[in-house]
């Protein structure tokens, strides 16, 4: 159900605040501009736009946007993502996908896949990092493995370390020989 509209952000703010609603959508360069703003609103935020407001996507991530729709995808994919940021799941539009995954490699450091570790994986992470790589979860490597998770946990730490990246996606993308 819509609650209402505003023009700009000062509208919304007004609007917003007595009404407490689950999900606000943003559409129109002036009101991304401002979605640091809206961090105290307890609200899903979800933003439409076009290619440009990808490069934005780290702030938007940190401002509770929980959705990411192009401007011209139809309005199935706002509909979409205005379920997905209400039950906390998050969603980007097939027509901003691409665009935010070529916006998240160029932000990625270049050297990643050049550092070389100092310090050889054990048959154990080797198995562990090639299951990592398969995109299966530390649950389902533990599973596979008869291990603890928090083995797997220390494991995949232990991967991160000597190759020297921070998460899994790094890792992944890095494609570091190990």
């Amino acid at each position: 159900m819509v609650v209402g509209e505003a023009g700009d952000i000062v509208e919304l703010l007004s609007a917003v605040n007595p009404c407490v609603p689950d999900v606000v959508v943003l559409e129109g360069q002036s009101q991304i501009g401002h979605v640091q703003e809206l961090t105290g609103i307890d609200a899903a935020l979800v933003v439409v736009g076009d290619v440009d407001t990808t490069t934005r996507w780290i702030g938007l991530t940190q401002a509770n946007v929980h959705a990411l729709v192009h401007c011209d995808d139809p309005e199935e994919e706002l509909v979409e993502a205005v379920r997905r940021a209400s039950d906390g799941t998050g969603y980007v539009s097939p027509g901003l996908s691409g665009a935010l995954l070529r916006f998240t490699r160029a932000m990625l450091p270049r050297h990643l896949s050049a550092v070389p570790t100092h310090a050889p994986l054990t048959s154990r992470e080797s198995e562990v990092l090639q299951l990592v790589r398969k995109g299966m979860a530390n649950k389902e490597i533990a599973r596979r493995l008869g291990l603890s998770e928090k083995t797997v946990k220390f494991h995949v730490s232990n991967v991160l370390a000597k190759a020297h990246v921070a998460s899994r996606a790094q890792l992944i993308a890095s494609g570091a020989a190990m």
